[in-house]
């Protein structure tokens, strides 16, 4: 009973990474490529505190940073910021290729990052395809 729970858990892992796989490659092979220039930095600051012998020391740090990108799709201009979070803030004046969803392109992705979650996400999907398997086999000996 405990390789067929284990086996759906797996399945259940591969199916995850295979919609989220489905909607990087959207992304790849219909997403509008577009160079966008960064324009804006913003760091997105949280309280950090802990307590000290009854003395409570609060600091804040930037847990990331948020870009407002500035980009030309079919003659018009969009600058919208992105979702990224990156932990180092990109320079402001650079460019950086992005996709942009041919349905909404104020929706974007970094290339580079598609590119690299693309491999990412299918080794997630062949490593929980092969744990469901090995217990599926289990199950069935």
């Amino acid at each position: 009973m405990g390789n067929i729970i284990l086996a759906c858990i797996g399945i259940v892992i591969a199916l995850a990474g295979g919609v989220y796989l489905a909607r990087l490659l959207y992304y790849k092979k219909f997403g509008v490529t577009a160079k966008a220039e960064v324009t804006e930095v913003d760091a997105v600051t949280r309280r950090k505190g802990f307590l000290l012998d009854n003395i409570i020391l609060v600091g804040r740090h930037a847990d990331n940073y948020v870009h407002t990108m500035k980009y030309d799709i079919s003659g018009k201009t969009y600058e919208e910021r992105d979702k990224a979070g990156y932990t180092q803030p990109l320079k402001v004046g650079s460019t950086h290729l992005i996709l942009c969803d041919p349905k909404n392109p104020k929706k974007f992705k970094f290339e580079e990052d598609v590119t690299k979650h693309i491999t990412i996400a299918a080794a997630l999907v062949a490593m929980a395809v092969v744990f469901a398997g090995r217990f599926i086999y289990a199950y069935m000996k």
